[in-house]
């Protein structure tokens, strides 16, 4: 018994070794899946490895950038790596893992990101925007600003690019749509970190895999008085209050747009992005403003057409006693509305046009309303610009047309033609010249008559009235805006070319008389030289409308800049002070290269931005090649201009002075009292 007992046992351990060395013999043997698996996990842990690396040397390169007691340019070369080093990050797959709040956290609340996810006819597409504002220690400005995009359609397609490496400018929101050109991408934030807060909108688009920045039409764009548009620049545009208010912008409710709200609630815009491409400006305030601030028996309601994709805007009369009047007004102003559908489009003609609308002058017996905007024709290779006006008689419930205010004849063409009209846009100054007197007289006794055939309306003229000035406008060829618009002041017009006392009666009861006497002389141009381009009609709260000239003089032999204000005759408003290069430095010739009239210091008060182009006059050994000099020309309560050579100095020494935007950006953070 014992002898079998023992021989059983020795069997069970046979068997016991043989199970563990056949189980080892089979996990010798896995399958191919089953190790290919086990070798992407461990490449998938070196990669997230890799990835952290990368995560954690990044981090401690931006808390050297922040290091104060650090030498500044190990700070600069860090700067430099931090920025170039996050663009390669935010390329990683692995980094579209991370939230927002978690990237922005690792980074020590460095960064501001914002990630959304819109549906597209491609499918859905994922954007991510990054902002990084280098320390002011560090760049000497306000703070340099840097601006990522990073997007996928999947993990496992994940781009990024730097978009912005300069400037103050600071992205808070943004909209991806699909338009007729492709994939767009609209930027809105601040412009600055300090009140008031400027507002600016970019437009970015999709080709291939890269983000090109597109240009903004500006020319169009109309503003109330309340608000300012910085045209000194195309990409991106900006919004300034004229009431210094704060500002805040966000993405309308639709994602085809951004509201920008003031302190001020009734000052708020609306900047839309149309289908073709367009943009336009849509202001409450601006229907409802008095542009003459007399107590008004009546108001504007907007209202709008919409039908088969197209949409006019137009205004309403409420609140006029006299009902019956109101809607005789009113049915008026939405017929000349609907004009702009009428002769352009029908619903199954392929045209979309969008019309917008502008209040020129509302009195108690004028009310003058400018349209504008675009009929685009499917596959055509551009939008054509339209424009068209409604001008009321508010006491006789009737049309104002041109010809009810002034004789079309001979002398109001020769008055046209002799140069005291001022054409809105500057670069269309001259193009009134290419008419004959025959085709003014012709286009303007038939302006504010609308013809009937689509030949006929792309040749229409029409009027409008300012608080000063009597307006026209005329077409044009398509490639320098397909129509044009002039005004002249009603001070202008002779008695023998008016038509209608009653009305011009009215009509000079509010004309601008700050600059209609004048008692300085003539400037004198045998000894100072105009530089055209560099000359603008302007107004300048305590002047009025003026115009600003930009001149070259020579005293002692050399060629010096010179700035005046004049009127519409010639004569001498005021002339500016020094000029902050002429004291070392001698004008070259056309190079007076940007002027703007901004309030630059916020007092209410509009001053004068000039940057103009220097060298030492020598032409030969010991020659100074040229370079720009920037001067401000701050505006005082008593009609007059300063300068602050403190502030000139400190602004040219440290190259503030490229452009208009530079000069802007860097005085926005001084504290300047002139007054």
């Amino acid at each position: 018994m014992s002898y079998l007992k023992y021989v059983r046992i020795c069997y069970v351990l046979l068997l016991l070794i043989s199970c563990v060395v056949l189980n080892g013999c089979m996990k010798g043997q896995d399958s191919p899946a089953t190790e290919t698996n086990h070798t992407l996990s461990l490449q998938n842990d070196v990669k997230t490895i890799s990835y952290s690396k990368m995560l954690d040397v990044l981090v401690q390169k931006l808390r050297i950038v922040n290091d104060e007691n650090k030498d500044s340019d190990i700070r600069q070369n860090k700067l430099e790596e931090f920025t170039q080093e996050l663009n390669l990050l935010l390329n990683e797959p692995e980094s579209v893992e991370m939230k927002d709040g978690e990237l922005v956290e690792k980074f020590d609340n460095n960064l501001t990101i914002l990630t959304k996810s819109f549906h597209l006819k491609s499918g859905q597409l994922n954007v991510r925007i990054v902002n990084y504002r280098a320390p002011k220690t560090l760049t000497g400005t306000i703070g340099d600003k840097y601006t990522f995009i990073q997007w996928w359609s999947s993990k496992q397609l994940v781009h990024a690019q730097m978009i912005e490496d300069g400037g103050p400018e600071l992205t808070t929101d943004f909209v991806v749509r699909d338009s007729d050109q492709g994939i767009q991408l609209w930027l809105g934030g601040h412009v600055s970190i300090y009140h008031p807060d400027p507002v600016f909108v970019d437009l970015w688009e999709l080709s291939g895999q890269k983000w090109t920045q597109k240009s903004i039409d500006v020319g169009k764009m109309k503003l109330p008085d309340a608000w300012e548009l910085n045209k000194d620049m195309n990409e991106p545009v900006i919004l300034e209050n004229r009431q210094h208010d704060s500002m805040s912008i966000e993405v309308l409710d639709h994602g085809d747009g951004f509201l920008i709200n003031s302190d001020d609630s009734e000052q708020n815009l609306i900047i839309e992005f149309s289908k073709s491409g367009e943009v336009r400006i849509d202001s409450e305030y601006s229907i409802a403003s008095n542009t003459h601030g007399e107590p008004q028996s009546y108001e504007l309601t907007r209202e709008k057409y919409s039908k088969n994709g197209n949409v006019i805007k137009y205004p309403q009369i409420t609140k006029l006693k006299d009902i019956a009047k109101q809607k005789s007004l009113n049915q008026i102003l939405k017929t000349d509305a609907l004009e702009g559908l009428q002769n352009y489009a029908d619903s199954n003609s392929g045209v979309h046009v969008e019309i917008d609308y502008e209040i020129k002058r509302q009195t108690e017996r004028f009310l003058s309303v400018q349209y504008t905007g675009i009929h685009y024709v499917e596959d055509a290779a551009y939008p054509t610009h339209m424009f068209y006006t409604t001008n009321l008689d508010m006491k006789q419930a009737s049309r104002i047309r041109l010809r009810d205010l002034v004789k079309v004849e001979k002398p109001f063409i020769e008055l046209i033609k002799s140069g005291k009209i001022t054409a809105v846009q500057p670069e269309q100054q001259g193009l009134i010249g290419d008419f004959t007197k025959d085709d003014l007289m012709q286009l303007l006794a038939n302006a504010d008559v609308t013809k009937g055939s689509l030949a006929e309306v792309e040749m229409e003229s029409f009027s409008y009235l300012t608080n000063d000035s009597l307006g026209m406008s005329v077409p044009m060829a398509h490639v320098v805006g397909d129509h044009a618009e002039y005004e002249i002041h009603f001070a202008q017009i002779p008695e023998n070319i008016r038509q209608n006392e009653e009305l011009w009666s009215e009509l000079s009861s509010v004309e601008d008389q700050s600059v209609s006497t004048v008692g300085g002389e003539k400037l004198d141009t045998d000894q100072y030289e105009i530089e055209e381009s560099q000359s603008f009609q302007t107004t300048l709260e305590g002047f009025g409308k003026v115009r600003f000239v930009s001149t070259y003089g020579y005293p002692e032999g050399f060629r010096k800049f010179f700035f005046f204000l004049l009127d519409d005759q010639g004569h001498i408003l005021y002339p500016f002070p020094n000029f902050y290069g002429n004291r070392e430095w001698v004008a070259r010739y056309g190079g007076v290269e940007a002027v703007a009239f901004k309030d630059v210091n916020k007092d209410g008060l509009k001053d004068v931005i000039i940057i103009a182009d220097v060298d030492n006059g020598i032409h030969g050994p010991g020659r100074v090649d040229e370079f720009p000099i920037a001067d401000i020309y701050f505006q005082k309560k008593n009609k007059t201009f300063t300068t602050l050579p403190a502030l000139d100095e400190t602004l040219n020494d440290q190259g503030h002075n490229q452009t208009i935007q530079d000069v802007v950006q860097y005085v926005s953070k001084q504290r300047i009292n002139v007054n």
